[in-house]
């Protein structure tokens, strides 16, 4: 998986908040936090997926 199909999976979580958040800054944490190939943003626990997206909240 690439970061522009990671960043899809992201924005589709996201919703109509996407503005709200940095989608690349997502992305790169989501990358960096996983050991070996992401496959999906499934790879991750809720509660950790959720916690690096807030994270990014630039609504805050």
């Amino acid at each position: 998986m690439n970061r522009q199909d990671i960043a899809h999976q992201v924005s589709t979580t996201l919703g109509d908040h996407i503005e709200d958040f940095d989608v690349d800054s997502i992305v790169d944490d989501l990358v960096a936090s996983h050991d070996g190939e992401l496959s999906s943003i499934d790879d991750f626990e809720s509660q950790s997926y959720w916690a690096i997206v807030e994270s990014h909240d630039k609504s805050a």
